[in-house]
């Protein structure tokens, strides 16, 4: 049986997906000390919660496929119109909407590298061009070399702020400078599904081009997965305007955010307190888990994130296994991504990887 004869020439040109979540795996017990998929330990909202099991009494119902409560809480949010939003299962379920809407095959779709790898899936499903380039010193995204990069085939350049795997920031104002001056024929994705963790003091959301009514196609990726901690119930949305909302909407997958996800995110965004709460503990653990990785001879990327990308003596796969032997999971890049946890699997981390870098010393100091 040849299926791949059957599928589309994108897909059959298409390179396998780099992301974990795309990998074939056992479900993670739960005693482990899961810290490789940049979750939130805290997770959502108590009255988050209540409104979720309120809404599962409707579950035999379909969901309103247009979201509207939602989209409405969101522009409210925003000081926006429900028509500069569209929600989606998750913000990696709009990157695949964005493929469909606008890529041709040939267009190229830049970026720096490394970076979140839904982007390059995206480009290769629908038969576009992924062209990266390597980020700045800082493993931010570079500017400079984007905007340098720009050809007649460009068609979507894309910024992550904070960037993921790294953890590189460029200040708020910086990214609104090179949007401005960025071809107006060109879609440009700001990915900022981890900014709520930012304490930078030029840090703000480029939802707020929108809403001075910038005429050139930008649209802001955001996502309840995050600080909202409901990365389980998949609740993304983009901000734009009405004429790429629009367009988006005709490849929006059907039914695609539940009843029980809609009531939860209503509820999350007036749950200020917590969000700060939540932030403020994140800080303080990436602050912790810096200082500790220096002290055990890393080298750590500084980082606005809720992650924490660093480089230790060991090859990044050979530490990730070792963890894993000790019941701890980080990410595996060019170097190390370890999810900022509670205090306790913080800690718990540390003392796995303390562990791991002694043994490897004593295994050096023994005679052959």
């Amino acid at each position: 049986m040849n299926v791949t004869a059957l599928t589309n020439e994108s897909i059959r040109k298409k390179p396998a997906s780099k992301r974990a979540s795309r990998q074939r795996s056992s479900s993670t017990p739960l005693e482990v000390v899961r810290l490789c998929y940049n979750e939130s330990p805290y997770g959502m909202p108590p009255k988050s919660h209540e409104a979720l099991f309120a809404a599962e009494t409707r579950s035999n119902n379909y969901p309103d496929f247009f979201a509207f409560e939602l989209k409405k809480a969101l522009a409210a949010e925003y000081s926006l119109e429900t028509t500069n939003i569209i929600t989606v299962a998750g913000s990696s379920a709009l990157i695949d909407i964005i493929g469909c809407t606008f890529i041709n095959p040939g267009d190229e779709v830049l970026y720096c590298s490394p970076t979140y790898e839904a982007f390059a899936d995206m480009a290769n499903a629908y038969g576009g061009v992924p062209a990266p380039i390597p980020l700045a010193g800082d493993l931010s995204f570079d500017l400079d070399g984007l905007y340098n990069a720009i050809t007649p085939k460009t068609k979507i350049v894309v910024i992550v702020n904070p960037n993921n795997p790294t953890g590189g920031y460029v200040p708020s104002s910086k990214i609104e400078e090179f949007i401005r001056k960025a071809p107006d024929d060109i879609l440009i994705v700001v990915d900022e599904a981890y900014i709520d963790f930012v304490d930078h003091p030029d840090n703000y959301s480029m939802v707020k081009l929108i809403q001075e009514g910038i005429d050139k196609p930008v649209l802001i990726l955001r996502t309840f997965s995050k600080i909202y901690g409901m990365a389980g119930i998949r609740v993304g949305y983009g901000v734009s305007s009405p004429e790429v909302i629009d367009e988006l909407a005709k490849s929006s997958h059907a039914w695609n955010v539940s009843n029980v996800s809609q009531a939860a995110a209503i509820v999350a965004l007036g749950e200020k307190e917590f969000i700060a709460n939540v932030k403020s503990e994140i800080v303080k653990g990436r602050e912790y888990v810096s200082r500790e990785l220096k002290r055990l001879g890393c080298a750590v990327n500084d980082t606005q994130a809720n992650f924490i990308y660093f480089s230790s003596p060991l090859a990044p796969e050979d530490i990730t296994a070792a963890l894993k032997e000790k019941d701890v999971l980080i990410a595996t890049f060019a170097w190390s991504r370890v999810s900022i946890g509670t205090p306790e699997e913080n800690r718990a981390f540390i003392d796995a990887l303390e562990e791991v870098l002694a043994e490897v010393a004593l295994k050096e100091q023994s005679p052959a």
